[in-house]
C-alpha cells in the first residue's frame, strides 16, 4: 500500500505524494477562447476511460489530450489525480515522459503521455474510483486554460465470476441450482477476496444462439457467493453477470451447460 505520509520508494513508481506537487489551482481559471477537448486513455482494460488492474500485473497506459485555439496552442500540459483537488490530492499518477509530448495539426495540439501502474507498489483499496484530469493550456495569443477538473476517469478493481449449475443432468421439471461466487481485487492485501451485496445477474443461453437471456438478479452474500434455483424446462447454458461499480470492473461468468432430460 503506498504510503502517503513519507515520500521514499512512492516516488520511484507511478505514484507521487500530493506534498511534492507544483501548487495546483484552488479554481477555474479562463482567459480567452482556449478549447480543450477530448481526453482518451488507452491500454485501460476496461470500456471507455476505466483502467482495470488486478493484484499482480502492471499496466501500462496512454493518455492523450486534444487542445486547441485560434492562435494555435504554446504548450499543454495535464495531471492525473486522486481526491477534491490537485493541490490536496491524495494520489497523484507520475508519468513516463518529464513533460507531455505534443503533436500540432494547425491551431490543434494533441498531447499524450504514458504511465505504468502497479497494483502492488502504487494502490491501495482507497484510490479506486473516481479520478480526475487537471489541465493548464497557454495559446501563442496568451489565451490559457487552468482547471482541477476537465473530466474525470476511473481506477478500478478487477473482478473474477465463476458459475455451476446442478445436477447435471436434470429431469425436465426438476430443480436446479445455480451458485457462484464473486470476487474481486484487493489492493490492500494482494489476494481476491469475496464482494458482498451485489447485483449478480442469472442468465441463459438457448443452444444454437450466441446471446444471453436475463432471469434477474440475486444479491450476493458475505463471501461473495451467489444462489438460485430454477425449475428446469430445456438445456441450457448458465451463467451469472456482474455489471460493475465505480470501483470494480464488469464480469461475466463462462456458461455451464446442462442437459435437461
Amino acid at each position: 500500500m503506498m504510503r502517503r505520509s513519507t515520500i521514499g520508494s512512492a516516488l520511484l513508481g507511478s505514484l507521487a505524494i500530493a506534498a511534492l506537487l507544483a501548487p495546483g489551482a484552488q479554481a477555474d481559471e479562463v482567459v480567452g477562447n482556449v478549447d480543450i477537448g477530448a481526453f482518451r486513455i488507452t491500454g485501460g482494460g476496461g470500456s471507455g476511460n476505466s483502467v482495470v488492474l488486478g493484484t499482480t500485473d502492471s499496466r501500462t497506459i496512454t493518455a492523450s489530450l486534444t487542445v486547441s485555439d485560434n492562435s494555435g496552442i504554446e504548450s499543454a500540459d495535464f495531471t492525473l489525480f486522486h481526491g477534491s483537488g490537485l493541490s490536496n490530492a491524495d494520489a497523484v499518477l507520475k508519468p513516463s515522459e518529464v513533460a507531455p509530448v505534443c503533436t500540432t495539426d494547425g491551431t490543434t495540439s494533441v498531447c499524450t503521455k504514458h504511465y505504468t501502474i502497479d497494483p502492488r507498489r502504487d494502490l491501495d483499496n482507497s484510490l479506486a474510483g473516481i479520478w480526475k484530469v487537471a489541465v493548464e493550456a497557454k495559446a501563442n495569443d496568451g489565451d490559457y486554460v487552468k482547471t482541477d477538473g476537465h473530466t474525470t476517469f476511473f481506477m478500478k478493481r478487477y473482478a473474477r465470476l465463476t458459475a455451476n449449475a446442478s445436477p447435471e443432468p436434470v429431469a425436465k421439471g426438476g430443480t436446479l441450482t445455480v451458485t457462484g461466487k464473486l470476487t474481486r481485487a484487493n489492493w490492500d492485501t494482494h489476494d481476491y477476496r469475496g464482494y458482498t451485496n451485489q447485483r449478480a445477474y442469472l442468465e441463459f443461453r438457448r443452444p444454437g444462439t450466441d446471446y444471453y437471456e436475463s432471469l434477474g438478479y440475486v444479491l450476493t452474500n458475505s463471501t461473495g457467493a451467489a444462489t438460485a434455483k430454477i425449475t428446469a424446462t430445456a438445456d441450457r447454458y448458465w451463467r451469472y453477470e456482474f455489471r460493475g461499480t465505480m470501483t470494480t470492473h464488469g464480469v461475466k461468468a463462462t456458461g455451464d451447460f446442462v442437459d435437461a432430460r
